[in-house]
């Protein structure tokens, strides 16, 4: 121990020197209790500066309202609960602290002419006995306090979660976490929750960020594009978050790219005193019937008299998982092509590690660092047996690959206040990488290439219960005289009996994936409080961003069945299909009849992967990479400059009423490199190609927060934002065709504007004094250059083209209103004092219109055609509820979730849209606090086993439904101190 404290004194020392000499006569005040004492310094300014620390036994409490009563100067505590009161007047004050839960605290103060009065830290005390007994002696460390008083004193629309409330959830991810936050809903992936929504909106249009910066990306959506800038949050660990934001309208100072809302994730730095928690949890997938195991540990504590803070924090989460799936592909006309029977098994793997350090050499200043480093690795196998109906075929896949995410990176920082506190400065410079890829997949030699492999046996087959001309359909489209199938029965009727000695090898695929998003961001803030009204902020921020992205794979075609040679599927050996617990039994089993023993995965697939193997003669090879025209479209690298600024004022108009108007201009720099593949009848060409552009976009922004009780909040805002397109509709990839009729052209589009949206909100807020709260409002987005697929024509030197590109529609729009509701039910007698009801409901519609176009084939006329519709993944129904109970060392919480249907994807006719089915899950956790650092818990997730369904125009013809089983965990928290 007294190495680590000379180590960080040494640090310590040296910012001390940095800082600048001024800083070595200031100190900071002790924690004590200000009705014993408080400390005086003298300032250069002409007023003077009231500062501190508000906390209770626990530790700090952010949001904190301080006054000085009969007037209408008064300042909040920060995340860290400090505050600093300036342009104070030298005289007698009362300073009046006032806490949502805690009684309201008055102190008189003696300020002296030109002096910073340091207060130390405000011990405050919780309201009631009753409170005190179900809150604090439960171990809730005021989180739901925490997060309502930041809520309360925010002039802006936002939503906040603590760290401590998160723990309280069974969520082990930082989108599960976020999911139980007014208007949020989340995209999950085999059961665990990966993108987050917001109100709605798609995931394109909300901002998620990382300690106020843009986290990077590495991949796409659900549909396996490697264009998006959504951030997959299931690599980010909930316990390395302390705060979460959630902005629904955004301040000038916050990156505009945010239609939906922005949600900021906010990692530890340090404690306010020593801490070491342990927590240790042990379960199961019901699905999989394997094992999950998760440990994580904070350490952290302040040393040289609380001036130097630091914070380590690890995690691991290994969790095996599986997934039942069948999948139905239709034609134009729905008739059944093909049933696909997918089950899936795997093993997810999460290490995280956060390190913070501060150091405080006075309450005038503060300099910070944040490393993080995430390592999520997802080990995936897979059986599809295939049912083809229209091509008189049965085939059998059986692929396994390991694909890893690295999140890391680390920004450096810090905060300044000089003239008694009435200028602040801020600054940060950060670096953040992500990478995506395949990891090395152990061969029978016990080394292997980082590929995802996949193989595939079939054989020729014959079906009954077809049409007269050989088509299958669901009861719900059959014609007249056939009998369909039911959707959640939907039988291959085969002649005859198949068995695995019948299927043969046929193809063998080697996939690489590969993505990287390098982010270097650095920015600078002022802020200036000329009087106690009025608050003026500034700074400007610059973002370079590099992006490579790629997707080779290789393709073996065998032939060795023509010459004799066929590889069958018992020639390896295989498993019972079903080992993950039986299949689909949540549909009563109905395919176990038709299911084929398959080889084993991780045992046998990689023995058809050795280079002996595959340097057999009786192989066609095509590599599917930079050379091939087929292929080369999926590789191409971007580089975004983003250069912004801004300013905003913050102004008291009145004791009731305060306003932050102001306004944001970014300037975005494109250049982004790919290829072009253009095909005559003399074969095809490759080409490189690099495309640019630059477009600003000027965002002004005011606020309005009206307060006429001391309880109840009105707020009003009209925000102007954006949303960039994904890095796929910027590939400048084009691929020509002059020998097809009409010509086609196929590209992406350097040129598109971003979306951009007028946001007016209006919102209420009612605060119960024992902890509690009632909202109610109402949003409307105006949307101007929505982003959507685009197919038209155009004639480019005489010659009619067919042009397929993302492309920019008119105009859009998308309102909607939420209410929420949340109340600790402390009215009701004895032990129903400590139940506790949440709830909150959103609603949103919207409408874009976008253009069709007809050509005449005679006259080579176009038409355009205008046509209304959704705008794409936007739900119009979501929901959370929860009913808890806290009291003594018990805590109880059961949790749902709903998100309504949404388009998912726009094809054909409105019968052939695709549709992200409706979803509810519903999840528990509880806790009993052994002692006071003792805790036992139970967290069970998806109690109505609730299955993903994505379905075509009605939701009774499915395209896929895939279903996740309970998932549990039992565990220890144990804190030290």
């Amino acid at each position: 121990m007294k190495t680590t404290f000379q180590f960080f004194k040494c640090i310590g020392l040296l910012f001390l020197v940095l800082s600048g000499k001024h800083m070595l006569a200031q100190t900071s005040g002790p924690a004590v209790d200000v009705s014993e004492k408080y400390i005086t310094k003298p300032t250069n300014g002409e007023t003077s500066e009231i500062i501190g620390t508000i906390s209770d036994d626990l530790g700090p409490l952010p949001g904190a309202n301080i006054m000085l009563k009969g007037s209408d100067n008064g300042t909040t505590s920060n995340l860290d609960g400090h505050f600093n009161l300036v342009n104070v007047k030298p005289g007698q004050h009362v300073l009046v602290i006032s806490y949502l839960g805690y009684e309201t605290k008055e102190m008189g103060i003696n300020v002296p002419e030109k002096t910073q009065v340091n207060v130390g830290t405000v011990i405050l005390s919780v309201g009631s006995e009753t409170l005190d007994e179900v809150v604090l002696n439960s171990g809730y460390r005021s989180s739901q306090q925490k997060a309502l008083n930041i809520k309360k004193q925010s002039l802006a629309i936002m939503e906040v979660m603590a760290s401590d409330a998160i723990g309280k959830l069974p969520d082990r991810n930082a989108a599960e976490a976020v999911q139980r936050m007014p208007g949020v809903s989340i995209e999950r992936d085999h059961g665990e929750g990966r993108y987050v929504i917001v109100r709605g909106t798609p995931i394109a249009w909300n901002s998620t960020l990382m300690n106020g910066s843009r986290m990077p990306s590495t991949e796409g959506t659900s549909d396996n594009s490697t264009g998006t800038r959504s951030a997959p949050l299931d690599v980010f660990p909930s316990e390395m978050i302390e705060f979460v934001e959630l902005s629904k309208a955004i301040t000038p100072d916050m990156e505009g790219d945010a239609i939906g809302g922005s949600v900021n994730f906010i990692t530890r730095t340090a404690p306010s005193k020593k801490t070491l928690s342990v927590n240790l949890g042990y379960g199961a997938n019901f699905q999989a019937e394997k094992p999950i195991q998760n440990v994580s540990v904070v350490y952290g504590d302040r040393v040289a008299d609380g001036k130097i803070g630091f914070m380590i924090s690890g995690t691991y989460w290994n969790r095996n998982w599986g997934t039942d799936n069948y999948e139905v592909v239709y034609d134009d006309n729905f008739a059944i092509n093909n049933l696909q029977l997918r089950d899936y098994l795997g093993t997810r793997t999460t290490a995280g590690l956060n390190a913070g350090f501060e150091y405080k050499p006075n309450a005038d200043t503060k300099i910070y660092f944040r490393g993080l480093y995430t390592d999520f690795q997802d080990d995936e196998s897979a059986v599809e047996q295939t049912f083809g109906f229209a091509d008189e075929e049965m085939s059998l896949r059986v692929r396994h690959g390991i694909t890893g995410i690295t999140l890391y990176g680390s920004e450096i920082g810090g905060d300044h206040r000089f003239a008694s506190g009435k200028l602040g400065i801020d600054w940060k410079a950060s670096l953040y990488d992500a990478e995506m890829g395949n990891r090395n997949v152990p061969n029978s030699k016990g080394n292997g290439e980082a590929a995802y492999y996949m193989a595939t046996f079939s054989t020729p087959v014959s079906y009954n219960n077809l049409t007269s001309d050989g088509y299958k359909f669901l009861d719900i489209d059959s014609p007249e005289g056939y009998n369909g199938d039911h959707y959640d029965n939907i039988q291959p009727y085969m002649t005859s009996t198949v068995g695995a000695d019948q299927l043969q090898l046929d193809n063998q695929i080697a996939f690489k994936q590969y993505s990287k998003e390098t982010d270097y961001t650095a920015q600078l803030d002022f802020t200036y409080e000329p009087t106690d009204k009025v608050k003026i902020k500034a700074g400007g921020k610059y973002k370079a961003m590099k992006l490579e992205r790629g997707s080779p794979y290789s393709y073996y075609l065998y032939l060795g069945g023509s010459y004799g040679v066929p590889v069958n599927m018992t020639d390896y050996e295989t498993t019972n299909y079903s080992y993950n617990g039986g299949y689909l039994t949540e549909i009563d089993s109905p395919y176990d009849n038709v299911l084929i023993d398959t080889p084993l995965n991780k045992n046998e697939l990689p023995k058809l992967f050795t280079e002996e193997n595959l340097d057999n003669p009786l192989y066609y090879h095509i590599n599917f990479d930079k050379e091939n025209p087929s292929s080369v479209g999926a590789f191409y690298t971007g580089n975004e400059d983003v250069a912004a600024a801004y300013i905003m004022g913050d102004v008291n108009l009145s004791e009731k009423v305060k306003m932050i108007a102001g306004v944001r201009y970014e300037h975005t720099s494109l250049k982004y490199s790919g290829y072009a593949v253009t095909t005559d009848a003399d074969g095809q060409v490759i080409s490189e190609v690099e495309n640019t552009n630059d477009f600003g976009s000027l965002l002004p922004m005011v606020h309005l927060k009206y307060t006429p009780l001391d309880n109840l909040n009105l707020k009003l805002a009209y925000t102007r934002s954006f949303a960039r397109a994904n890095f796929s509709d910027l590939n400048p990839t084009e691929t020509v065709s002059v020998i097809s009729n009409p010509n086609t052209i196929s590209r992406g589009n350097i040129g598109l504007e971003p979306t951009y949206s007028n946001n007016f909100d209006f919102m209420g807020e009612y605060f119960f004094d024992n902890v509690g709260l009632i909202t109610g409002g109402v949003f409307y987005k105006s949307l101007e250059n929505v982003i959507y697929s685009a197919r038209s024509y155009e004639t480019i030197d005489g010659t009619l083209y067919q042009v397929t590109e993302p492309n920019n529609s008119e105009k859009g729009w998308l309102a909607g209103f939420e209410v929420g509701f949340n109340k600790r039910l402390t009215f009701l007698p004895g032990i129903l004092s400590g139940l506790g009801i949440e709830g909150n409901y959103t609603f949103a519609d919207s409408e874009m219109d976008v253009p069709s176009y007809d050509v005449n084939e005679t006259t080579g006329d176009v038409t355009e055609t205008i046509t209304t519709e959704k705008i794409p993944n936007q739900s119009q129904h979501i929901f959370n509820a929860a009913l808890f109970y806290e009291r003594g060392g018990f805590n109880f919480r059961l949790a749902g979730n709903y998100k309504g249907e949404s388009l998912a994807v726009v094809q054909g006719n409105p019968e052939n849209y695709r549709w992200y089915d409706k979803n509810f899950t519903m999840d528990l956790s509880t806790s009993y606090a052994i002692t006071p650092k003792l805790k036992v818990y139970l967290e069970l997730n998806n109690l109505t086993n609730e299955p993903l369904r994505y379905y075509q125009g009605t939701a009774e013809r499915p395209e896929q439904t895939e279903y996740y089983s309970l998932r549990g965990i039992i565990g220890l928290n144990y804190n030290l101190f």
